[in-house]
């Protein structure tokens, strides 16, 4: 992490995109270690630069990583108004993606419905797959975990990706089954170098990495596994210093 932060620092000096680039690292490093103010900090910093560099793709995928961070602080007000922020600044597919999961997840059924929907319009398999993706949020929110792993199923069937496999797993958990959900997050860690960069662009996304040991955590509880508490302390190794996550007293509750 240190060596990673001394880059970004580096690249920060040598032009604007290497400025944008390198706060978009920094918001990453400091959402992956659970620093979420932190994040907020380095990403209105960088979406005021990007806007007035007219940067306007970079400045939406910051404010949807903000977005992110905020749904992470249990803050969907501030989290739907930076996914809004992101729309306001770029309508491609990917922000769109982002945006409507952000709104599903803070319980803007019907605005998540509408982007699922126009994402699934579009011609290629990756729109599609990511509209099932929404529409399986926005089931796992009103509590039909059923219909949500059916959704992340078929978005998967359309295009295997990293934060598919992450939500299908959420969906078993939901269920209750167990060893489906296990297998999904064992998935996630073996790829984990997928999750860097979610849309294979420059936008760094391994903050969505480190909850895949809570949840995992959660899961082998479930199973009733003799080791499932080092998953939760995985975890709490990754963000527990900063002490910001809502997530960690449940965690360090479990572990007992």
């Amino acid at each position: 992490m240190a060596q990673a932060a001394e880059t970004y620092q580096k690249l920060e000096k040598i032009s604007k995109l290497g400025a944008s680039d390198a706060l978009s690292g920094l918001a990453d490093l400091a959402l992956y270690e659970g620093r979420f103010a932190d994040a907020v900090k380095f990403l209105e910093q960088g979406t005021a630069a990007d806007l007035a560099a007219k940067y306007s793709d970079r400045a939406a995928a910051k404010f949807a990583m903000r977005a992110y961070t905020h749904l992470l602080q249990n803050q969907k007000g501030q989290a739907v108004a930076a996914a809004e922020s992101a729309l306001a600044s770029s309508k491609i597919f990917r922000i769109r993606f982002l945006a409507g999961r952000v709104f599903a997840a803070a319980g803007q059924a019907a605005r998540a419905k509408e982007f699922a929907a126009n994402l699934a319009t579009e011609l290629q398999k990756e729109p599609q797959a990511y509209a099932k993706l929404i529409e399986g949020e926005n089931a796992l929110v009103r509590g039909d975990a059923r219909a949500a792993i059916k959704a992340f199923t078929e978005a998967n069937n359309l295009l295997d990706t990293w934060i598919g496999r992450f939500d299908l797993g959420r969906a078993y958990l939901e269920a209750g089954a167990f060893t489906e959900a296990d297998s999904e997050f064992d998935r996630c860690i073996k790829r984990r170098g997928e999750a860097l960069a979610l849309f294979l662009d420059e936008s760094p996304t391994y903050g969505y990495f480190p909850t895949v040991y809570y949840y995992l955590g959660r899961v082998r509880e479930g199973l009733k596994s003799p080791g499932f508490a080092e998953s939760y302390r995985t975890y709490l190794s990754i963000r527990g210093k900063a002490g910001e996550d809502p997530l960690l007293a449940d965690a360090r509750k479990r572990i007992g």
